[in-house]
């Protein structure tokens, strides 16, 4: 998305003189119908505007003319013709041999790279532009090219970056106000990002003055920055009114997905994560990006023939002082020089064709790994959802737990249901990671609860559920569960123990049956075993990342720290499960987590 506007000479002071009355309106039509987004009459009045000042001393208004147009049309109408513009102004500002032209030529294709997502090119381009601009157009203001890699560095989450750069456009002398409010709302966004949600109100107020001083309705911003002021205030459902109004597809998606991820309406969420990611592959289309390569290629090219004139001329000042002789002398090493440079240039065409090759690829690679990484942070928190959060308040029963991956998803479980005065539940751990383990733990987790409902004991739930797990198990993934039932009134437990961790009673460990776990054989008889009154009494279930967690030494948490912690009173259900968390994070500190984290704490009274 394109936040910026090259100011008119109406309203700053450059290089050429002060506008006359009519090119001054036809600046300021131009401009108005590019902010209200008026189509016809847009291109209309900036067709006007640049048949006023090909030809004429004004060449900044044209170019800068050229510029809107072939922004706007790459933004609104048609992205191939968008480029098909930009790659004009360059033609044409190469053909007339014009520095200003340049400029412009090449802050439009920064701008264009920018709106497709290409951050790295667009950076380049616009570092470009300031190049020349420093150089050619002393008195033209940068702020355009900082507001551009202000939205570069706010996508890299460089929040130190989109501050820095905001600052400096705001610094630039003859900044319009338009562009003074773009600046500010890239500030309420790095608060709102950094989570300062009194920063975030006090930049909006700001932006709010300049907007009531100045008219308008936020600038290119526009409706985006008020969506992001009802998300700091969680109204949810006036963020997704207005998010009706935002002008690009790609800001209307991507902010739905996250306002519906906000409110926990996930499969909503999923689908607008889906959608952002059909429009950004639109926009990053390989025709549209080959066309934006060959240009930034010319562009290239046309910059090192510009530095060979200048040394040129540089060489000639020096032979006319010299002589004769001399003059012989370098004519011919610039000759050298000349064949050498060429020789560079075709090499220089080649890698660049090559890079380009790997760019792509790269680029196809990067938008495939950024919608895997989506949708799995979206499965996350679907898995999330699936285990209970919220845990019964009784007088007779205390019972915690707690489920933390090793990887984006993971393949721990853990359930409970309180049927009357029962209390089952279980803990479980699927063989392997990632993926495949979370969808083989939610199929157990949902067989799980429609078992409990049939009131059977938990060597049966565990049979039933081997028998249907084995069924085309061509994976040969399995789980290891603890599965138990607790009559609250009596104490009694039943349990079953299918190949899991033995858990800890009273800080010490459980005697249990070695069955097998569940899913690997059809033909296995789980056996039940019980535990005649557990009143008063703690139990600890658990899985082995808890156990097997490693520190950066490779050394193990292990089953005697993990005693001996559980031989003290840490208070509650929830307090002992945190203490036992904390007590692994500390000892596993830098390293890697090797596997999920699940424990689930009982405590009958």
């Amino acid at each position: 998305m394109t936040l910026l506007l090259l100011a008119t000479g109406a309203t700053r002071v450059c290089a050429e003189e002060q506008l006359p009355t009519k090119l001054q309106k036809l600046t300021e039509e131009t401009y108005r119908h590019y902010s209200s987004r008026e189509t016809d009459q847009f291109f209309e009045a900036v067709q006007k505007l640049k048949d006023a000042t090909e030809f004429s001393e004004y060449q900044e208004t044209y170019y800068r003319a050229c510029s809107y147009e072939a922004i706007y049309t790459f933004e609104f109408v048609d992205r191939k013709k968008g480029v098909g513009l930009s790659h004009a102004i360059y033609h044409h500002a190469k053909e007339y041999n014009s520095n200003v032209g340049m400029y412009f030529a090449t802050f439009t294709l920064g701008s264009i790279r920018e709106t497709s997502g290409n951050n790295d090119m667009a950076q380049k381009s616009f570092m470009q532009a300031l190049e020349l601009k420093s150089k050619y157009l002393p008195n033209e203001s940068a702020d355009p090219c900082y507001l551009g890699l202000c939205e570069i560095a706010l996508r890299q989450k460089d929040y130190n970056k989109v501050q820095e750069y905001a600052r400096k456009a705001l610094d630039e002398p003859g900044i319009i106000p338009m562009n003074q409010i773009t600046a500010w709302s890239y500030k309420c966004l790095v608060r709102y990002n950094l989570g300062d949600s009194l920063g975030f109100e006090e930049a909006y107020k700001e932006r709010a003055q300049l907007i009531a001083e100045n008219g308008g309705q936020g600038g290119l911003f526009g409706e985006l920055i008020n969506v992001y002021q009802a998300k700091n205030r969680k109204q949810w459902a006036l963020a997704l009114k207005r998010t009706d109004k935002l002008i690009h597809m790609l800001n209307k998606c991507a902010q739905r997905a996250s306002i519906y991820e906000d409110m926990g309406d996930l499969k909503q969420a999923l689908y607008w994560q889906k959608r952002t990611r059909e429009v950004i592959d639109s926009v990053q289309a390989s025709e549209g990006r080959a066309q934006m390569s060959e240009f930034d290629s010319e562009l290239s090219l046309t910059y090192a023939e510009n530095d060979a004139k200048e040394q040129m001329l540089a060489k000639e000042r020096t032979m006319m002082i010299a002589g004769g002789i001399i003059a012989a002398v370098v004519i011919a090493f610039l000759a050298f020089i000349a064949i050498r440079r060429k020789k560079h240039m075709n090499n220089l065409k080649t890698v660049h064709n090559h890079l380009k090759e790997a760019y792509d690829k790269l680029e196809e690679t990067t938008a495939a790994k950024e919608r895997i990484e989506s949708e799995l942070r979206i499965a996350r928190e679907i898995q999330k959802r699936m285990l209970p959060r919220v845990f019964p308040r009784r007088r007779d029963v205390d019972i915690y737990a707690m489920m933390t991956p090793a990887k984006e998803v993971g393949g721990d479980l853990y359930g409970y249901a309180l049927l009357d005065d029962m209390l089952y539940f279980c803990v479980g751990d699927v063989s392997g990671k990632g993926v495949p383990a979370a969808l083989f733990m939610a199929e157990v987790t949902r067989m799980f609860r429609t078992l409990v409902d049939g009131r059977l004991t938990p060597d049966t739930i565990a049979t039933r559920l081997n028998h249907a797990l084995v069924e085309d198990n061509e994976q040969g993934m399995f789980v290891t569960m603890f599965i138990g039932l607790i009559h609250l009134k009596t104490g009694h437990m039943e349990f079953c123990n299918a190949g899991h961790n033995p858990p800890l009673l009273n800080g010490e460990y459980m005697k249990v049956e070695s069955n097998a776990p569940i899913g690997l054989w059809s033909e296995v008889k789980f056996e039940g075993e019980e535990v005649d009154d557990m009143h008063g009494k703690t139990l600890f279930v658990y899985t082995d990342g808890i156990n097997e967690a490693e520190n950066i030494n490779k050394e193990q948490f292990g089953n005697a720290r993990l005693k001996a912690l559980l031989q003290k009173d840490w208070g509650d259900a929830r307090q002992t499960s945190e203490t036992i968390h904390k007590a692994v994070e500390d000892f596993v500190g830098d390293a890697e987590p090797s596997d999920d984290l699940t424990k689930m704490c009982i405590k009958l009274k």
